[in-house]
């Protein structure tokens, strides 16, 4: 009897067991199935509106920088192009912003196959440097094919093999105003600032290849046509040339160095039928345990016609320390000074300019947010040989920021 009841008894207990077990996955697959719609919907409304790519082969990378500084200076000179004394701009000479499109594909474990597409933001158009910017600056637009044992093959727009060779530096200083460049100081003192003239190469419409790397030295050579169009002067360009790279590091000592040969046929223009040939060069080594850097650069230009201020040498050179002092990026001071040296024994020297600019800078990075905060200083002082104000000293304070994604 006892016995009767106790199974009686658990197979009650069973029963309600099973019973609220089949309810619970019941109420659980109602929930789960909620659930899913309502994802399922929000992903459909996300597709919607998200950029996807064009297919599932070629990858796609978003990237770039914005760039902006203050620039503050004190040239009075008449062929100024900026009258005031202070701006707010996009820093065109060492970093204008920008975005990029970058994507690859494996052909196989040998061979790859990708394209470059970068767009400039232009805002300093004009005398005011006008706020109204536009994307009419394409810096890269290239296809290439690479292979690890044979090199790269690129054709488009694109930087030529020399293009950057006179810059090198291991520090953290390419943001602010570069060595042989002085494009903003330019806009802002005319001619007086012009006499620094940059030897770097272009970007242009070329054809380039680069070798693999071997023993840290990379060898390029490009050849490329570029027109520049106006409504009184049509010019056009032929140039190619040749560039060899090396990086490296041997017992706390990192080494980086670069020299290039560039030749340019100019038709057209007030240089018509003219041939430039550019040797130039840079290099920098740091000691890596205190953050001591040294950085210079060199280039020369020999222009096939009897004029003076065609042939001219332009050097720099860079010392500083770079160390991470407050825990957030490293920290950078510099000082810099360089020099442009023109020709003019065979021509009229009323035409011509020699100069020198020095320079202090500081750039703090911060790591964590893939910006940098730079403040620096330049002073240019030109000769004047021709009586137009061209021999005014100018100095330009500078203070930014950069942020890149």
């Amino acid at each position: 009897m006892t016995g009767g009841l106790m199974k009686t008894t658990v197979s009650r207990l069973a029963l309600a067991a099973i019973a609220s077990v089949v309810a619970t996955g019941a109420m659980a697959a109602d929930l789960g199935g909620n659930c899913c719609a309502d994802l399922e919907e929000r992903v459909s409304e996300l597709e919607a509106t998200t950029a996807r790519k064009g297919n599932r082969k070629m990858s796609l990378t978003v990237s770039g920088h914005v760039n902006k500084h203050m620039v503050w200076h004190d040239s009075n000179a008449t062929d100024a192009r900026r009258p005031d004394t202070f701006s707010i701009q996009d820093n065109d000479s060492a970093g204008q912003s920008r975005f990029r499109f970058v994507g690859s594909a494996k052909i196989d474990a040998d061979r790859t196959v990708g394209y470059v597409l970068e767009i400039g933001i232009s805002e300093n158009a004009g005398v005011a440097f006008s706020s109204d910017g536009t994307l009419n600056r394409v810096r890269q637009n290239h296809v290439y094919i690479q292979s690890a044992t044979l090199g790269k093959l690129s054709l488009g727009q694109q930087s030529q093999a020399t293009d950057g060779i006179m810059d090198i530096t291991l520090a953290n200083i390419r943001q602010m105003n570069q060595g042989g460049t002085v494009d903003s100081s330019r806009l802002l003192g005319g001619n007086t600032a012009a006499v620094f003239p940059a030897t770097q190469g272009n970007r242009v419409q070329a054809i380039r290849y680069d070798t693999p790397v071997f023993a840290g030295f990379t060898l390029s050579a490009s050849w490329g046509h570029f027109t520049a169009q106006t409504e009184a002067v049509d010019q056009e360009h032929d140039t190619w040339d040749v560039a060899l790279r090396y990086a490296g590091e041997f017992n706390g000592i990192r080494l980086a160095a670069g020299v290039g040969y560039r030749e340019q046929e100019n038709i057209g223009g007030a240089i018509a039928a003219t041939t430039d040939k550019v040797w130039l060069g840079s290099g920098s080594i740091m000691h890596v345990p205190t953050g001591l850097f040294v950085s210079g650069g060199v280039g020369s230009r020999d222009r096939d016609r009897n004029n003076a201020g065609d042939d001219f040498v332009h050097w720099h050179g860079q010392l500083g320390i770079e160390r991470n002092w407050f825990g957030i990026g490293n920290t950078t001071f510099f000082g810099e000074y360089g020099a442009s040296d023109f020709d003019v024994e065979d021509g009229p020297a009323g035409n011509i300019n020699n100069g020198t600019f020095w320079g202090i800078g500081f750039v703090q990075a911060i790591s964590a947010a893939a910006s940098d905060v730079y403040v620096g200083y330049r002073n240019y002082e030109a000769d004047n040989l021709n009586g137009v104000g061209r021999g005014d000293d100018i100095g330009v304070f500078q203070a930014g920021m950069i942020v890149r994604f």
